[in-house]
């Protein structure tokens, strides 16, 4: 699996490599309520898009799965209340066991 995933980051970096010197042309990016101009690279232009509209996406998926993070973690602590209860009952009953024994009439 990890080779997969450098594999599948180093074809990533060479496209990404590729783009950027493909792509070299300045290009002027104004924001328009604001007095902005700025002059920078095509390809910076275009990855920095391709970053933010990942983080966005990111961010939504997180915000999207509050819900189940919450019930993973309430069914966590019902687990492990579970285990603890168990363990106790265990406790009990070789405990009566036990007392169970001593009282038995020995024959």
């Amino acid at each position: 699996m990890r080779f997969i995933n450098t594999l599948i980051a180093v074809v990533v970096a060479v496209v990404v490599v590729l783009f950027a010197v493909s792509n070299r042309s300045v290009v002027i990016v104004e924001l328009w309520p604001f007095p902005v101009r700025i002059e920078a690279g095509l390809y910076a232009v275009i990855l920095f898009a391709a970053l933010l509209g990942f983080a966005a996406g990111a961010i939504g998926a997180w915000m999207g799965g509050g819900q189940t993070r919450r019930d993973l973690r309430a069914a966590k602590r019902r687990q492990r209340d579970m285990e603890q209860s168990l363990a106790r009952m265990k406790e009990d009953l070789a405990a009566a066991r036990a007392k169970a024994e001593l009282s038995q009439p020995k024959v």
